[in-house]
């Protein structure tokens, strides 16, 4: 009994060990997109590329990621976490440092979009696969703190980056900051332990726990998960579309939300802190999105989230000068509900598909989210092009967030995968 108690207690560190060292390592990836405006302006004052050629970078990252996404996830089911992360810090550290040294948009486009990418997936997918296997019952739980990591670069990093162009320029800002990333990572990876035969009491790669953290029948291996199994099902597809869908609806907002703010007459101070108030609520959303997942389920909350982020959209289209200052801070709030949403983005596809092939699955997933990535803040932009306001604009973001919510119903309804190429429902995470 007291071998049993510490050996589960040294588990329980184990696995909370890797959540915080996860939650690090996606912090230090998402820090490169959530500091890039610093560098964007930068850049702008230097070369005469204009807005258009300058931002393509910034999709290129997304866009890459699209096909590096699946392949990190692949390399982390045949090599382990460790190498994999390392290797990501390692390339996006170089991918910084690179692109303060280009000098022309194609080096540009080479070092910061496709490199960068590629850094980026393998950073993200093996970090987040590893805690989705560590966790069962409070899967969403642990993806709720994971998740934070996203806003939390923002946070912790933008003051930073600030600081290091002030002191050094942006050129050899980037070295510094690419320095500071691949050493951390490395650092950080040396701290990661797969997960033993049996985790939190139940086979950490067999089929997760439904909503009500009753454990799932144990599957025969004919009926595992592959990638091939996983491509012809529907809920695959559905998570792919949530997660695309989702981010478009969310890149919308956040790529011009400060313009729309700054046109509406309020001042740029104002903007600023406010909007860094929305990163903190998204935090928030993050961790009591995924602790709500294990308990109400992740479609639901998905919903809830989705109907807090809309309403959100609707204040801030609405908004028409500072004397709608109350329905701006509306909208800076609703970032919970965005927060909400993104802590189910892994742990419904991981619920459905966890197995020995996960990692490949969820990169397959996670790349619809460079999909959206690359089309959210450009669609934004063009539809304020074409009708000289942001109205459509928004009304495309809510369409494309209400879209996710449908798709992430779809997908968290879990299914196993047979021999026949029909699919058996199994252990429903929504009632």
């Amino acid at each position: 009994m007291v071998v049993c108690a510490h050996r589960q207690a040294d588990t329980g560190r184990r696995r909370w060990t890797v959540v915080g060292v996860s939650t690090a390592v996606n912090a230090l990836a998402w820090a490169t997109r959530s500091t890039f405006a610093l560098f964007f302006v930068a850049m702008l004052e230097e070369f005469a590329w204009g807005r258009g050629p300058t931002a393509l970078g910034y999709s290129l990252s997304w866009l890459g990621f699209v096909g590096f996404a699946p392949v990190a996830g692949w390399l982390s089911d045949r090599w382990n976490t460790r190498r994999v992360v390392m290797g990501g810090g390692v390339i996006l550290g170089l991918a910084l440092a690179l692109t303060g040294q280009m000098a022309s948009l194609t080096q540009y486009y080479l070092c910061f979009g496709m490199l960068g990418a590629a850094g980026i997936a393998a950073m993200l997918i093996p970090s987040t696969t590893i805690v989705t296997r560590w966790f069962v019952r409070s899967r969403g739980t642990a993806m709720g703190v994971l998740s934070a990591g996203g806003p939390g670069s923002a946070v912790v990093f933008y003051p930073l980056v600030a600081w290091l162009i002030a002191l050094l320029g942006w050129r050899t800002a980037l070295v510094a900051f690419g320095s500071i990333v691949a050493a951390a990572t490395v650092l950080l990876a040396l701290l990661y332990r797969e997960p033993p035969t049996d985790a939190e009491g139940e086979a950490p790669r067999a089929q997760a726990a439904s909503a009500d953290a009753k454990p799932a029948a144990p599957r025969a291996s004919d009926e595992a998960w592959t990638l091939r199994r996983a491509l012809r099902s529907l809920p695959l597809w559905a998570a792919f579309a949530m997660t695309a869908l989702g981010v478009i609806g969310f890149q919308i907002m956040a790529t011009h939300q400060v313009a729309h703010a700054v046109d509406r007459g309020f001042p740029r101070s104002t903007v600023v802190w406010l909007f860094s108030l929305g990163a903190g609520c998204m935090m928030a959303g993050n961790l009591a999105g995924g602790w709500l997942s294990d308990r109400l389920g992740r479609g639901w909350v998905f919903v809830l989230g989705t109907v807090v982020a809309i309403l959100g959209i609707a204040c801030l289209a609405v908004t028409r000068g500072p004397e709608d200052f109350l329905l701006l801070v509306l909208y800076t709030v609703s970032g919970f509900g965005f927060g909400m949403r993104i802590a189910q983005l892994a742990a419904i596809p991981a619920d459905v598909f966890a197995g020995p092939h996960l990692g490949a699955i969820l990169g397959v997933v996670q790349a619809g989210g460079g999909l959206g990535g690359a089309i959210g803040p450009f669609l934004g932009g063009w539809l304020f092009d074409v009708t000289g306001s942001y109205r459509l604009a928004f009304l495309a973001a809510a369409v494309a967030v209400a879209g996710s919510a449908v798709a992430a119903w779809l997908a968290a309804r879990p299914a196993t995968a047979g021999r026949a190429r029909g699919v058996r429902r199994a252990n429903p995470v929504l009632p």
